[in-house]
């Protein structure tokens, strides 16, 4: 059985799992700013945008 994952999913996916690893520390720093973990969401969000501009409203 082969299962179909989205090319914007996949992308997401591993841009997550990459942002994750690298910025878990940042974020969790005491003396950090208060927006450090909105600003990793918020990029996030935009990187989701981006590769799912792309696709007619057919495909979602």
């Amino acid at each position: 059985m082969t299962v179909y994952i989205p090319r914007p999913m996949l992308i997401l996916l591993m841009i997550i799992y990459v942002l994750f690893l690298l910025s878990v520390d940042w974020i969790n720093q005491v003396d950090g700013a208060w927006y450090r973990p909105f600003l990793v969401g918020f990029l996030v969000v935009i990187v989701a945008s981006w590769s799912h501009r792309k696709q007619d409203s057919d495909e979602l």
